[in-house]
């Protein structure tokens, strides 16, 4: 009899266990659903620019650039995933946050200067709060760590309306792996989507963490895409040389209208043709804005510039 109230109780214990593992599965089943559903309910397409994000992990990764080259990866995982979500590439990006003197020290403060330039209407900040190699054991071979090493990697973020620099939220996403290692002074030249990279410890966690964080990213884009504010398109920019200087010229717009340091501008000589009612434009050269006033700025040629005349007009689209 005990023999049967024992063997009775096993299977009543196994019913249950099971029935919970049912239940939690299902559960998962239904959040993995609904993460997926919200992802493609986007009703129209958003514009995201991934700014490059902070380093905060182990010191010695700190010469790595592993901020801009995780924010890489995320922007490359956002286009894979599709969907209305738009990504501003990172040549764009990085070009426009050099000529605004940005790079480095981009903050939610310049999320409308931003965002109006890169044309995003959704900017996301992060930060990588831990990226670090740990031995647990094993051997290592010619530098390299078989087995025993595991890798872990945190990322935090927040997105930001660009137009009203609001933050809409904020996310989390962590990895950790086991596996090879790599050494530090091997990461310094390596791309990140490199095979050498991701079949690594820390490219596995690394990719672990972003696939969480790019999921969530888009779950609170979609939850958000009503109280996102279309931005308008940066306007084009256009002036008239008003003197000539040494190597370069003076303009007459300048930080009222729009104009920064280190953006190009085309300059062309108006010709009017018989026959035309307006005139046409003639390129004559390229400069550089290197001081800006109030209603005024400085540039220096980067191309042409022998036979440019104060009158001439400058532009940049």
């Amino acid at each position: 009899m005990s023999t049967q109230k024992n063997s009775l109780r096993y299977i009543l214990l196994f019913a249950l266990i099971t029935g919970l593992l049912v239940v939690v599965l299902s559960s998962r089943a239904i959040n993995n659903n609904a993460l997926y559903a919200s992802v493609t309910q986007l009703d129209r397409p958003v514009t995201v620019a991934v700014i490059p994000l902070e380093y905060r992990g182990d010191r010695r990764y700190a010469t790595v650039n592993v901020g801009e080259k995780v924010s890489a990866l995320i922007t490359n995982r956002l286009v894979d995933m599709g969907g209305n979500i738009r990504v501003v590439e990172r040549e764009h990006l990085q070009s426009v946050l050099y000529e605004q003197d940005l790079v480095g020290r981009v903050d939610p403060s310049h999320a409308a200067e931003i965002g109006r330039l890169l044309g995003a209407e959704v900017l996301v900040f992060g930060t990588v709060t831990q990226f670090e190699l740990s031995s647990t054991g094993g051997v290592r071979v010619r530098g390299i760590g078989v087995g025993g090493t595991r890798g872990r990697v945190g990322l935090t973020g927040r997105i930001v309306d660009s137009t009203t620099g609001v933050i809409l939220g904020s996310l989390e996403g962590g990895g950790r792996a086991t596996g090879t290692s790599i050494e530090v002074r091997d990461l310094e030249g390596v791309d990140f989507t490199a095979s050498e990279f991701m079949e690594s410890a820390l490219g596995r966690a690394t990719d672990e963490a972003i696939n969480e964080v790019t999921q969530k990213l888009k779950v609170l884009i979609e939850q958000n895409a009503d109280q996102i504010t279309a931005v308008e398109a940066p306007q084009a920019l256009s002036g008239k040389i008003i003197a000539l200087i040494d190597g370069g010229v003076v303009i007459d717009i300048g930080e009222e209208d729009g104009v920064r340091r280190d953006q190009i501008f085309e300059v062309s000589r108006l010709q009017y043709v018989e026959g035309l009612a307006d005139p046409v434009r003639i390129p004559a050269g390229e400069i550089r804005i290197v001081s800006v006033e109030q209603s005024a700025a400085v540039g220096m040629f980067e191309r042409g510039g022998s036979d440019i005349a104060v009158g001439d007009v400058v532009s940049r689209e």
